[in-house]
């Protein structure tokens, strides 16, 4: 009886277990903040991150931001970011160290206010040093970019990128004013997940929880049966 009793606060025990990590899976954020690259890309990059995300409600927002990795030495850039404006409007956008870029930190710097165009779907961003300034090789983040989901479209993602070609109005330059050759431009694709999906996701997760009732039921019952003297 004791032993019977033991088996069935322990087979309790791992569905309360079960059940908890269950509701964990269902609450956990779809994104997070990072305060370094994620996604590093090796010089000369220019990209944006996270490089995929999903969104599956009208309303909801996501961010994005802008990363840069140069081998040259760097003294202005600028971004040309577009985005579907049938889908998504801008709601916020901004450097990365508050009135400057996280990539200029160390330096003194004019930044031009961003520019949104809800109606085109464009931002524009940029930033310079001052005088003969420069900063030196490395990584940094530029901007970070806050959309807000107007409708979902019917295709299964779309896109935001940087406006081409590079070099016209997405550009950085050296301390002469040439423009700095970046081979890896790199955008974002934002996937739709729908109602449903979470719906098939939600019956997995009852489908397992519930396999797993029922053979800590069966492993309770087995030793409710076992004799004491065996």
């Amino acid at each position: 009886m004791g032993f019977a009793r033991f088996g069935k606060q322990r087979g309790l025990s791992l569905v309360v277990l079960l059940m908890f990590s269950a509701v964990l899976i269902l609450c956990s954020p779809n994104t997070a903040v990072a305060l370094e690259p994620n996604e590093t890309h090796q010089a000369d990059s220019l990209w944006i991150e996270p490089s995929a995300t999903s969104v599956q409600a009208a309303g909801e927002k996501f961010n994005l931001t802008v990363w840069l990795n140069i081998t040259d030495e760097c003294f202005a850039w600028q971004l040309k970011i577009l985005f579907n404006s049938t889908y998504c409007d801008v709601s916020r956008v901004g450097y990365t160290n508050g009135e400057k870029s996280d990539f200029f930190s160390d330096h003194t710097t004019i930044t031009i206010a961003p520019i949104i165009e809800s109606s085109q779907g464009y931002v524009i961003a940029g930033e310079t040093l001052l005088e003969n300034n420069t900063r030196t090789s490395g990584y940094g983040s530029l901007i970070w970019i806050e959309f807000s989901m107007k409708t979902l479209p019917t295709e299964e993602q779309f896109g935001i990128s940087f406006s081409m070609p590079y070099g016209v109005d997405t550009f950085v330059l050296d301390s002469y004013l040439d423009t700095i050759a970046v081979e890896h431009i790199d955008g974002a694709a934002i996937s739709i997940f729908h109602p449903q999906d979470n719906l098939v996701r939600d019956l997995v997760i009852v489908a397992i929880i519930i396999g797993v009732l029922i053979l800590v039921a069966i492993g309770i019952v087995k030793r409710r049966r076992v004799k004491p003297d065996e």
